[in-house]
């Protein structure tokens, strides 16, 4: 039974879908922790601005789950301090994006559908809203490559973006 506070059957279905793509168990076999290098390209047109992409080489970690895949990396600023922390869940039907620290968010990608929730930074809160276009991923324990294309509203302001994600085992 579901008994956290729900503003609705959206939230109960998406905390047991966190629960379920989040759940680390340490039995060996399920779970396979690897040191990884991340390429994170970010791109991102928002409407009456020009486009922006980034690009961020970052070292992490790759866990196999019983649904799929967790990358955790860390973003830094350039003092060397650690500003945010990110960890994505990769399921069969949807990728989790979780964001902590300087900036706070999370935002589910499903094919098709719309995921609403709150993007928080140092100078306030605000709503987004992610439609994603294309979810595409493939993983194995070399690495791989995830690659997202969505639709975002942050704040009223309404863009396009889009996310890919190359990874690569330490060698």
């Amino acid at each position: 039974r579901d008994v956290e506070r729900s503003r609705g059957l959206g939230d109960v279905y998406k905390r047991q879908l966190r629960r379920s793509m989040m759940t680390e168990t340490n039995e060996k076999e399920d779970c396979m922790k690897r040191n990884v290098w991340l390429t994170v390209h970010g791109e991102q047109q928002y409407e009456g601005m020009s486009a922006d992409s980034s690009e961020l080489r970052v070292r992490g970690t790759m866990e196999t789950t019983k649904d799929g895949y967790l990358l955790r990396y860390e973003e830094a600023d350039e003092t060397g301090r650690v500003t945010t922390a990110t960890r994505l869940a990769l399921a069969p039907d949807c990728v989790i994006l979780t964001r902590t620290g300087e900036v706070t968010s999370e935002m589910v990608f499903a094919e098709g559908k719309e995921h609403t929730s709150f993007y928080a930074v140092p100078y306030g809160t605000l709503p987004v809203a992610v439609k994603a276009e294309s979810v595409k991923w493939k993983l194995d324990e070399d690495g791989g490559m995830l690659a997202l294309r969505y639709a975002i509203t942050i704040g009223g302001q309404r863009g396009k973006c889009a996310l890919r994600i190359r990874v690569r085992t330490e060698e």
